[in-house]
């Protein structure tokens, strides 16, 4: 009869065994990354300039669009497996924040790298009007409302920018089709992450009610509104929270979310509230942004996952929550001046420019942003997303400006 090891000190070394494994920590530029995991590393890490920091982030999209080959932007890069297909949806949202990194850095290329990925886009476009979830190599048939959302955002920045007639007529497509499968309430119930019913999709209709501003559509702004009215009956006046912000059913009950969906419900309203003369909506999103900056102050870092009273429920950090957060907090701070948003936006993207690795000899690790701090927590496990230095680029750049 084999006898089962157990206790503290045994699960402990299998876990950090596991770690080891999932790490690859035999090849050096993995070695290097786990090193750089520790606690007491980190925080005697020497930081350099917000700008160094930014152009590695930017310098690792570039490379995350040259290795998919089709002009879209690889979902992430994984210790495991590599770089990953091109993901639409980030895709889509990418493409504004490149065109800011042209009007920041004189740089054309970034304007070139957002035309390859609109042809892309513009190349999946189902006939609905719709995009597709997930990975490319996963999927290209069964819609998602988020992401076509999010491409409907990015397809927007690009007509401005450049009077492309095509990606007009693509976004309106895509709008339309948002319009044609939202319920009477104001709610998306199909085509959703996982078939669930979230409050996160704020992040969705603030882009359909900015193409209904920009081109003078009210059904566009109108089925915003209708969104943003149904989640607002999600609120809690009390502290600020959004209920339906997680990922998953469990999540709802326990009323908990990750500051990547916060940050996206918080963003979604401020912006919906401030295109259709919101202010009731723009309160609460202030309110909610207010919690989350109230728990970075307190604790000094920002938990991966919050409860409704914006207290800890992780150990681990949200790189993408604290970058989107930053950028929510900067908008916050440019209008009101208020010098805590600030402080904490700075704080924030401290703490991710801390997690970034700006070396390394691994090209997939350079200038990356983990899903997760350490690498092995809980969102994105041992990932580097794109939408991480996405957001980090928006808000460091807000971040100069300011």
């Amino acid at each position: 009869m084999t006898r089962v090891l157990r206790g503290p000190l045994v699960d402990r070394a299998r876990w950090i065994v596991g770690r080891l494994l999932d790490t690859r920590v035999w090849r050096p530029s993995r070695m290097s990354l786990v090193w750089s995991q520790r606690p007491s590393a980190r925080a005697r890490r020497t930081l350099g300039k917000s700008e160094q920091h930014c152009r590695a982030a930017a310098a690792w999209l570039a490379r995350a669009q040259d290795a998919t080959g089709d002009g879209g932007v690889a979902s992430h890069y994984s210790l495991g497996e590599g770089w990953a297909s091109s993901y639409p949806e980030t895709t889509g949202y990418i493409i504004p924040t490149f065109l800011e990194l042209e009007k920041a850095r004189q740089a054309p290329e970034w304007r070139d790298r957002a035309a390859a990925a609109v042809r892309f886009l513009l190349s999946i476009q189902l006939e609905s009007g719709a995009f597709p979830a997930g990975e490319v190599r996963i999927n290209r048939t069964a819609a998602s409302v988020f992401n076509t959302a999010q491409i409907l955002g990015g397809l927007v920045a690009w007509h401005r920018a450049t009077a492309d007639s095509a990606a007009l007529t693509a976004a309106r497509r895509a709008a339309d089709w948002l319009v044609s499968i939202q319920d009477e309430d104001g709610a998306w119930r199909r085509q959703t992450y996982r078939q669930m019913l979230t409050t996160y999709t704020a992040y969705a209709s603030c882009w359909l009610a900015e193409l209904g501003v920009y081109v003078h559509e009210p059904r566009y702004r109108e089925a915003a509104e209708r969104h943003v009215n149904w989640v607002m009956t999600h609120h809690d006046p009390a502290t600020g929270w959004f209920d339906l912000t997680g990922f998953s059913e469990r999540d709802h009950r326990e009323r908990v979310a990750v500051t990547h969906t916060i940050g996206y419900v918080i963003d979604g309203l401020d912006r919906s509230g401030q295109l259709l003369g919101r202010a009731d909506v723009r309160k609460a999103a202030r309110h909610a942004a207010r919690g989350v900056l109230e728990c970075l102050e307190r604790l000094g870092w920002l938990p991966g996952v919050l409860d409704h009273q914006w207290q800890a429920r992780s150990k681990y950090a949200c790189l993408t929550g604290n970058a989107q957060l930053a950028g929510m907090w900067l908008r916050l701070h440019a209008e009101d001046r208020d010098p805590r948003w600030r402080a904490g936006a700075d704080r924030a993207l401290q703490l991710v420019r801390q997690a970034q690795m700006v070396r390394s000899a691994e090209p997939g690790l350079r200038g990356a942003i983990a899903g997760s701090d350490p690498v092995w927590g809980g969102y994105l496990y041992c990932c580097f997303p794109n939408w991480a230095p996405k957001f980090f680029i928006d808000a460091s750049l807000a971040f100069e400006r300011a």
